[in-house]
């Protein structure tokens, strides 16, 4: 008997070691995570995006809590499948674009109950691509814990995929004073 209850526990004990912690993935999660995707030539208090469907998609990375976000392996789904370009819930233009399909994704090797850090890996035209992240969960969930929301936050993320840019003042003075540099130098000559 003492035997059955030995190994028993160490199945128990081994299965927690290879659990899996969940967290739900989303970024319009009222009131608590409203982080619509934005382009730069969007305006951050608009009701839409030009980032949607077909055009953009994301894909989700993890690993346990300090994990450096190139070390970080896929997530997975409810099949254990890896989650890859994931679409967009809208089109562009629409009132949906700007968000993802939400999705509550497995973190491999990081048990139920521990801190993790994710990052959302976004997929755009022209090969482009940007990692936002990685947030950090204090607690994944599983079992008979819910899934946290992944914390996003509450305000519009920017892509900058390549949109019109304003150079900072202080990057114009410094131009301004290189250039100047090398007109003083060119007179002396």
């Amino acid at each position: 008997m003492k035997k059955l209850i030995l190994a028993a526990a160490a199945l128990m004990v081994s299965l927690a070691a290879y659990g899996q912690g969940q967290v739900s993935i989303n970024n319009r999660v009222v009131p608590d995570v409203t982080a619509r995707l934005i382009s730069m030539s969007d305006p951050a208090a608009g009701t839409s995006s030009s980032i949607g469907s077909p055009d953009w998609t994301v894909s989700f990375v993890g690993g346990a809590k300090g994990t450096a976000v190139a070390a970080m392996t896929p997530l997975l789904d409810a099949s254990n499948n890896p989650i890859g370009n994931d679409p967009m819930r809208g089109a562009a233009g629409s009132a949906a674009a700007g968000y993802f399909t939400p999705v509550t994704a497995a973190v491999p090797n990081v048990a139920g109950g521990a801190a993790a850090d994710i990052a959302v890996i976004v997929h755009g035209p022209n090969s482009y691509t940007q990692t936002l992240g990685p947030y950090s969960v204090a607690a994944l969930g599983g079992g008979t814990i819910t899934p946290p929301n992944l914390p996003m936050g509450t305000s519009p993320i920017t892509i900058n995929n390549g949109g019109p840019t304003t150079p900072e003042p202080t990057t114009l003075a410094l131009g301004a004073l290189g250039l100047g540099a090398l007109l003083v130098i060119r007179r002396r000559k």
